[in-house]
């Protein structure tokens, strides 16, 4: 079964957490060739719970954990997956969280604030996510579109000067481009950035 017929039978119709299509379509390519692995997954940020039955189905050998600051859903499935109650950039919570892993992917939908995003990153990317390992950040143009949002900020930038090419540089698309510099110069962990229409996957070397 795809992505798309999963999320038609988990999610009830109109759902706000159903994850974009563009964004399944991007999974399922991504994922297809993983499906019957004995992988580990952790997401941040899974609100209703409707994601943790998205990733049991699809993946049916894996070990699902899921991290939010809610309570837990009460229906989640009772085999192969766990949770912990906790915010993102709190390091006792993530190191719950990382008492399941490592992990071979690790999908950011908690916060959607840049600050908040790149903590976490920090406390899992290095040391809790498999050499080869994907970790993606979702709404990543959050802080463009949302004017009540915490790091907002209208999408707009100097222009060109001589040399120096600046631009947007606020929330999660600001944190993505400091992961891209990393790959541009070759420092680090990162294999590889690859950024989507608000998504981002980044690739552990």
């Amino acid at each position: 079964m795809t992505f798309h017929a999963l999320a038609d039978a988990i999610y009830p119709a109109e759902q706000h957490t159903r994850k974009p299509a563009t964004y399944l379509d991007i999974y399922e390519r991504l994922f297809d060739p993983l499906r019957d692995a004995p992988l580990s997954l952790l997401e941040l940020g899974v609100h209703s719970g409707h994601s943790l039955h998205l990733w049991h189905r699809y993946f049916p050998k894996a070990r699902i954990t899921g991290l939010d600051m809610r309570p837990c859903p009460g229906d989640i499935p009772a085999d192969r997956v766990a949770y912990v109650r906790g915010r993102q950039e709190d390091p006792a919570a993530i190191a719950k969280a990382a008492d399941h892993g490592p992990f071979d992917i690790i999908i950011d939908d908690a916060s959607h604030i840049g600050r908040l995003t790149k903590a976490t990153f920090g406390l899992l990317f290095r040391d809790h996510l498999k050499p080869g390992g994907l970790y993606v950040l979702e709404d990543i143009a959050a802080s463009t579109t949302l004017p009540d949002w915490p790091d907002y900020r209208p999408m707009t930038a100097p222009p060109d000067d001589g040399d120096r090419f600046p631009s947007y540089d606020t929330g999660m698309i600001g944190v993505t481009k400091q992961l891209i510099d990393q790959v541009a110069t070759g420092r680090g962990d990162i294999a590889s950035v690859e950024v989507h229409p608000s998504i981002a996957v980044i690739r552990k070397r």
